[in-house]
Formats: structure tokens, C-alpha cells, sequence
């Protein structure tokens, strides 16, 4: 007799489920659910659902569905998350694509000087250039931008090669050959080649402001490489007046990468020359003025660090410098109130980065420590420029010893596993570890901790051609030397300085018309007489430097940008 096959399966799944209450009769009691669980199990097949792909990216990582609502899911706006976005389709069938870097390789140019350099900026330039961060500007759009615009291409080839020019040099140099020997005019001759198109690019009404900034920035970072600040700062001032003017220009279709970017020189060149007062610090208010409760990622920690520090040296240059070194005493309360705002700020922000760095799910590369090192260092110093900048008292920072201690222990920690390479460059294109180095030496009168700093910039590069730092390191020692002259001990206190006896600020000449000359003067800002007592300069020059500082007619002879541009 046939049976139907249905009543078959049904009828052995019911002799199961009676053999096993049977056996729950003598071991124990077996509840409902353990019923239809066993008999679910048996041949029961999940419903099939193709796997969706298309889902914002902060769902992929935390594994939800998301609602794929455009531009940002309100799974994750609702939650408070930041929605990263969707990622770009493509191609499962296909294969892997070359990275963009290396496609543009063989197009960019028909001259082989020229396609070498590009790979020589693409392969070791552009890393280094990004310093410890990841940034879109270095790892993409320099590159596309590079193909279709011949003023990028040129600022591109200008730099890789006097990069390689530079590292030539540098080899040389350690070999005991004439580095003189080793320079050519291909940089120059490209250098003048982009100011020729940038020209052309200012003159046409429908020229893209990306092109420009992009421009800029190569051009900043082609002469800060070579030493000749101050046409930097031209480049940085001019990037900056396009971005607060919109009359020939949108500024605010603006890539943010390249905002931040001009952000950063803008702040760097507040840091070198010390009465500037940086030009873009609430450029970015709409999204900068609110501290989050944590950071999404490295990127996002450096913008926000970068932002607060451009303001309280735009605070600094602005208000405090007048009573700290103008008028002493008599602070409005308001403005007591605004620099413990800007104190609470950074401890917040230091809270911020060290809860990043503990955080399970952040896994950092060495390269990204020592970025987060960096920033870690930058807060902890604008922390105490913010709670000392109104006061004339010099012994205030003496209750800042841990701080100045974190943060040598924060760049010997980065100096002992950094690479070298990136280093030389870093040294010249952004504060890396000058800057905090100095104000350790210079500020922290504790004789064990400002020495070790001093030894620390020490280590970094000073015969390669990199001027500026030699002199950096012979200002901080004539600073040294001068405040404990009268301590007579080896390794003194700071109880042992005396008030009238520091030194309130301390730099040099030399970052452009100084070029021609022989000599560097450094200037000690003192006040002997007490709080009431007038300023004494004092003012020592340091040996020869020639053979760092560059020719003369080097540094003038691409200076031929339509005034306009130049600001000259």
C-alpha cells in the first residue's frame, strides 16, 4: 500500500516526540518548548535571504540592520552614532583594481624625468608628507588631480624631487661626499613651471578652488622643505584671504581635507613667528565649537585638536600678550573666563585622546601612536599656554612639572621608534617634535627634565641642510645657560631660578631676509627689575651658517607670482 510521503515524515516525527516524553517520564520532566524545539530542528530549513552589501558602514562594523536611508541611516542618527556613509559599489565578479596611485603612473606625463619623480612622490613623498596621520589630500586626491591638472603636476614633481634631492644629500653626507655635488635644477625648474600655472589658474573665473588650495599646499610644502620660510607664509596668507573671501571663489564647496590642511599651516606658521595671529581658528565653528564625548577616529581627534589650538593662540596673540607683556595685571573677569574655558577644553581633550588610546576596539599601527602621541603632546602644552598665558609670573609653570614630564616621555617614547626618513622631512613641514621639545626646554626650569629634552632635540636632524633646527637647539641651550648662570649647581631646581632671572620668551632671526648672512641672532626676552621693571633684550648670535642656509638666489629667484598672489 503507497503512502503519501508528507504522512510519512509526520508520523515518525510523532513516534519521536512519544519516545521522548516516555524518557522524560523516568529521567525527568521534559517541558513544551524542548518539544517543539526537538521537532523544529528536525529538517527544518532557514528561509533564504540574499546578504545585503549596501548598508552604511558604522552598521557593517556593529553587525545591525541598517535602514540604508540616504545620506546618513537613521539607525545611526537616532542612536547619536556619526554615520560613516556607504561605501561605493562595485564589481564582485571583476578583479581587484590597481590602486588609483599606480594607474595614473604611466599617463601623467610623456617625459620619463618626470613619471620617475611622480612614482619617486607617490612611493616615498606623499607618506611622509601625511606625516603619522591618514589623509585623503597625500593618499588620492594630489594623485587624480596630478593627471588632469598641470599645475598639481608640476608642484608634484617639484616636490618629489627636491625630496629625493634632499635624501641624496642626506646619504651623501654620511658618506663623507660633497652634497654640493648632488643638485640639479629639475625642482626649481618645475617649482616655476606651477607658479606659471597657477597664474593662468587665478585668471579663470571657473577654476576650481580645490585646484588652487592644492596648489598652495604643495607650493607651502616645497618651500618649508627648502627652508625659505617666509615664501611660505605668503603661500599660507594667500590660501587663507581665498578662503575668507568669496568673491571670486565658493569657499564653502571647499574639500574639507583640504580646509584642514590650510588649517594646520595656518597654525604652523603661527607657532614659527611669534607675534602672528593665525588667520582661519573659527573657520570651522559650525562643527568644531562643541567638544563630542569621543572621538571617532584619529582623523577626527587631530581636527578638533588642531582647531582649539589655533584659537588659543589666536586668544594669546589677541588678548593675553598685552597683559602679560604690555600691561601686567588688571584682567577683565571675562577674560579670566575665557582662558578657564580654554583649560577645561583641553583637559577634556586630553581625557578624550587617552580614552581613545584604551580603547578595545582601537587598533593602532605604530605610525598611528606616534600621531596620537603627538596629539597627546600638543594638548597637554596648550593646557598650560592656556592657565599661564595672562599672567607675567614665569614660576607659574613650575606647578606644571608632571605635565612637562608626560610629554618629553611622549616624544623620547616617539624618537626612539620612529622612522628616519620621515623624520628629516617632518622636521621642516610641521612641528612633529620641535615644538615640544623647545617648550620643555625652554619653559620647565627643573634642570633633569629640561636636559633630557635637550637631548632629545639633539636627535633630530641638524647636518642634513636642516638649518633651523641647529639653531633651534642653540637657542635652547643659550636659554639655559642663562637662566641657571648664577645657580651653581650642575643639575639645579626650580626653586633655584629666581623670577627676575627667566627668560620669558626666547627665538631668532633668519627665516627669510636673513638668508644672505652669516650669522643667526637670538633674542632673550627678560625683565631684571621685577614685574614693575621694564623688558631687557639681550641678544646673542650663534656661529656660521652658512653651509645650512639657502642660496640667496635660491630663495628669490621663484619669487615671480602676480603680487596678488604673492602679497608681495
Amino acid at each position: 500500500m503507497l503512502h503519501n510521503p508528507t504522512d510519512l515524515v509526520v508520523a515518525s516525527r510523532r513516534l519521536l516526540a512519544a519516545d521522548t516524553v516516555a524518557a522524560g517520564a523516568v529521567g525527568g520532566a521534559v517541558t513544551e518548548k524542548q518539544l517543539v524545539r526537538t521537532e523544529r530542528r528536525q529538517g527544518h530549513q532557514r528561509r533564504y535571504a540574499p546578504k545585503t552589501r549596501t548598508g552604511c558602514v558604522t552598521c557593517k562594523i556593529r553587525r545591525v540592520k541598517c535602514d540604508e536611508e540616504k545620506p546618513f541611516c537613521r539607525r545611526c542618527t537616532t542612536t547619536g552614532r556619526k554615520c560613516d556613509g556607504y561605501a561605493a559599489a562595485f564589481d564582485t565578479n571583476s578583479s581587484s583594481p590597481e590602486p588609483l596611485a599606480v594607474a595614473l603612473v604611466n599617463d601623467v606625463s610623456c617625459d620619463a624625468l618626470e613619471r620617475r619623480t611622480f612614482d619617486y612622490f607617490r612611493s616615498r613623498t606623499a607618506p611622509c608628507v601625511s606625516g603619522y596621520f591618514h589623509d585623503l589630500i597625500w593618499e588620492r586626491l594630489v594623485l587624480q588631480l596630478s593627471h588632469s591638472e598641470p599645475a598639481v603636476r608640476h608642484a608634484v614633481n617639484a616636490l618629489g624631487a627636491l625630496h629625493e634631492e634632499r635624501n641624496l644629500q642626506r646619504n651623501a653626507s654620511l658618506r663623507g661626499v660633497n652634497i654640493t655635488l648632488l643638485k640639479n635644477g629639475f625642482p626649481l625648474s618645475q617649482y616655476s613651471k606651477a607658479l606659471n600655472e597657477m597664474q593662468a589658474l587665478l585668471k579663470t573665473p571657473s577654476t576650481s578652488l580645490d585646484v588652487v588650495l592644492l596648489c598652495s599646499l604643495l607650493c607651502i610644502y616645497f618651500e618649508a622643505l627648502r627652508e625659505s620660510f617666509i615664501p611660505a607664509l605668503m603661500h599660507v596668507e594667500n590660501a587663507v584671504q581665498l578662503l575668507q573671501s568669496s568673491a571670486t571663489f565658493d569657499a564653502m564647496i571647499v574639500n574639507p581635507s583640504l580646509i584642514r590642511a590650510i588649517m594646520r599651516m595656518d597654525l604652523q606658521s603661527t607657532m614659527y613667528l611669534g607675534s602672528r595671529v593665525p588667520g582661519l581658528p573659527f573657520f570651522t565653528a559650525a562643527t568644531d565649537s562643541v567638544v563630542p564625548n569621543s572621538f571617532h577616529d584619529l582623523t577626527h581627534a587631530r581636527d578638533l585638536v588642531s582647531t582649539w589650538t589655533s584659537r588659543v593662540f589666536h586668544f594669546m596673540r589677541t588678548v593675553a600678550d598685552e597683559f602679560k607683556f604690555g600691561d601686567p595685571g588688571n584682567v577683565p573677569l571675562e577674560e579670566l573666563a575665557k582662558a578657564q574655558d580654554l583649560e577645561k577644553t583641553f583637559l577634556t581633550l586630553d581625557r578624550l585622546l587617552w580614552s581613545f588610546m584604551h580603547k578595545p576596539t582601537a587598533k593602532l599601527t605604530m605610525r598611528e601612536q606616534h600621531g596620537l602621541g603627538m596629539l597627546r603632546s600638543r594638548v597637554k602644552i596648550n593646557r598650560i599656554l592656556s592657565a599661564t598665558c595672562l599672567y607675567c609670573e614665569a614660576t607659574m609653570l613650575d606647578t606644571y612639572l608632571d605635565e612637562f614630564d608626560e610629554i618629553l616621555t611622549i616624544c623620547q617614547y616617539t624618537l626612539a621608534s620612529d622612522n628616519a626618513e620621515r623624520r628629516l622631512f617632518l622636521v621642516s613641514l610641521d612641528e612633529g617634535l620641535i615644538h615640544p621639545l623647545f617648550f620643555v626646554a625652554t619653559h620647565c626650569r627643573d634642570g633633569r627634565i629640561r636636559r633630557q629634552a635637550l637631548e632629545q632635540l639633539r636627535k633630530l636632524p641638524t647636518l642634513d641642510g636642516v638649518w633651523h633646527v641647529e639653531t633651534t637647539i642653540q637657542t635652547a641651550e643659550i636659554c639655559i645657560r642663562f637662566e641657571e648662570a648664577l645657580c651653581g649647581k650642575g643639575v639645579p631646581l626650580c626653586s633655584d631660578i629666581p623670577e627676575w632671572r627667566r627668560v620669558y620668551s626666547a627665538g631668532f632671526d633668519g627665516w627669510g631676509s636673513r638668508a644672505d648672512q652669516s650669522q643667526v641672532k637670538v633674542h632673550l626676552q627678560t625683565r631684571p627689575n621685577g614685574h614693575d621693571g621694564s623688558w631687557q633684550d639681550i641678544e646673542e648670535y650663534i656661529r656660521d651658517y652658512s653651509e645650512f642656509l639657502p642660496p640667496l638666489k635660491e630663495l628669490h629667484a621663484t619669487r615671480k607670482l602676480d603680487p596678488g598672489w604673492t602679497g608681495a
